[in-house]
Protein backbone atom coordinates (compact mmCIF):
# COMPACT_ATOMS: atom_id res chain seq x y z
CA UNK A 1 0.00 0.00 0.00
CA UNK A 2 1.35 3.43 -0.90
CA UNK A 3 1.21 6.41 1.38
CA UNK A 4 -1.17 9.25 0.49
CA UNK A 5 1.78 11.60 0.02
CA UNK A 6 3.65 9.51 -2.55
CA UNK A 7 4.25 11.29 -5.81
CA UNK A 8 3.89 14.77 -4.31
CA UNK A 9 6.62 17.25 -3.53
CA UNK A 10 5.47 18.16 -0.02
CA UNK A 11 8.08 20.87 0.47
CA UNK A 12 7.08 22.62 -2.75
CA UNK A 13 3.41 22.45 -1.77
CA UNK A 14 4.18 23.89 1.66
CA UNK A 15 6.34 26.65 0.18
CA UNK A 16 3.65 27.70 -2.30
CA UNK A 17 0.97 27.57 0.40
CA UNK A 18 3.09 29.69 2.76
CA UNK A 19 3.67 32.31 0.06
CA UNK A 20 -0.04 32.53 -0.75
CA UNK A 21 -0.89 32.65 2.97
CA UNK A 22 1.29 35.72 3.42
CA UNK A 23 0.18 37.39 0.18
CA UNK A 24 -3.41 36.47 0.95
CA UNK A 25 -3.39 38.06 4.40
CA UNK A 26 -1.61 41.19 3.14
CA UNK A 27 -3.43 41.77 -0.17
CA UNK A 28 -6.41 39.46 -0.41
CA UNK A 29 -8.02 39.53 3.00
CA UNK A 30 -8.65 37.05 5.75
CA UNK A 31 -10.38 34.41 3.65
CA UNK A 32 -7.46 34.16 1.21
CA UNK A 33 -5.01 33.95 4.08
CA UNK A 34 -6.99 31.25 5.85
CA UNK A 35 -7.26 29.18 2.65
CA UNK A 36 -3.50 29.41 2.19
CA UNK A 37 -2.96 28.46 5.82
CA UNK A 38 -5.23 25.44 5.45
CA UNK A 39 -3.22 24.42 2.41
CA UNK A 40 -0.02 24.67 4.43
CA UNK A 41 -1.42 22.65 7.33
CA UNK A 42 -2.86 19.89 5.12
CA UNK A 43 0.30 19.45 3.01
CA UNK A 44 1.76 16.64 5.13
CA UNK A 45 -1.36 14.48 5.34
CA UNK A 46 -3.50 15.42 2.32
CA UNK A 47 -1.35 16.98 -0.41
CA UNK A 48 -4.12 16.97 -3.02
CA UNK A 49 -6.46 18.89 -0.71
CA UNK A 50 -3.62 21.24 0.20
CA UNK A 51 -3.09 22.05 -3.47
CA UNK A 52 -6.80 22.82 -3.86
CA UNK A 53 -6.81 25.15 -0.85
CA UNK A 54 -3.70 26.90 -2.14
CA UNK A 55 -5.20 27.26 -5.62
CA UNK A 56 -8.35 28.88 -4.21
CA UNK A 57 -6.28 31.20 -2.03
CA UNK A 58 -4.36 32.27 -5.14
CA UNK A 59 -7.52 32.80 -7.21
CA UNK A 60 -9.27 34.79 -4.49
CA UNK A 61 -6.21 36.97 -3.88
CA UNK A 62 -5.88 37.75 -7.58
CA UNK A 63 -9.59 38.62 -7.83
CA UNK A 64 -9.32 40.99 -4.86
CA UNK A 65 -6.20 42.62 -6.30
CA UNK A 66 -7.94 43.17 -9.65
CA UNK A 67 -10.90 44.74 -7.85
CA UNK A 68 -8.52 47.03 -5.92
CA UNK A 69 -6.93 48.18 -9.19
CA UNK A 70 -10.34 48.79 -10.79
CA UNK A 71 -11.47 50.76 -7.74
CA UNK A 72 -8.30 52.84 -7.81
CA UNK A 73 -8.58 53.57 -11.54
CA UNK A 74 -12.28 54.33 -11.17
CA UNK A 75 -11.67 56.80 -8.37
CA UNK A 76 -9.03 58.58 -10.46
CA UNK A 77 -11.43 58.77 -13.42
CA UNK A 78 -14.24 60.15 -11.23
CA UNK A 79 -11.86 62.66 -9.69
CA UNK A 80 -10.69 63.84 -13.08
CA UNK A 81 -14.28 64.16 -14.30
CA UNK A 82 -15.14 66.23 -11.24
CA UNK A 83 -12.12 68.47 -11.76
CA UNK A 84 -12.95 68.90 -15.44
CA UNK A 85 -16.52 69.98 -14.68
CA UNK A 86 -15.25 72.69 -12.32
CA UNK A 87 -16.57 71.32 -9.05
Amino acid sequence: MTSPTSGYDIEAIKKKALIWTIVGFICGGVISGVLGLLGYLKADTEPETAQKFTKWAMILTIIVLVLYVLLFVGSIVVGMMGAASGM
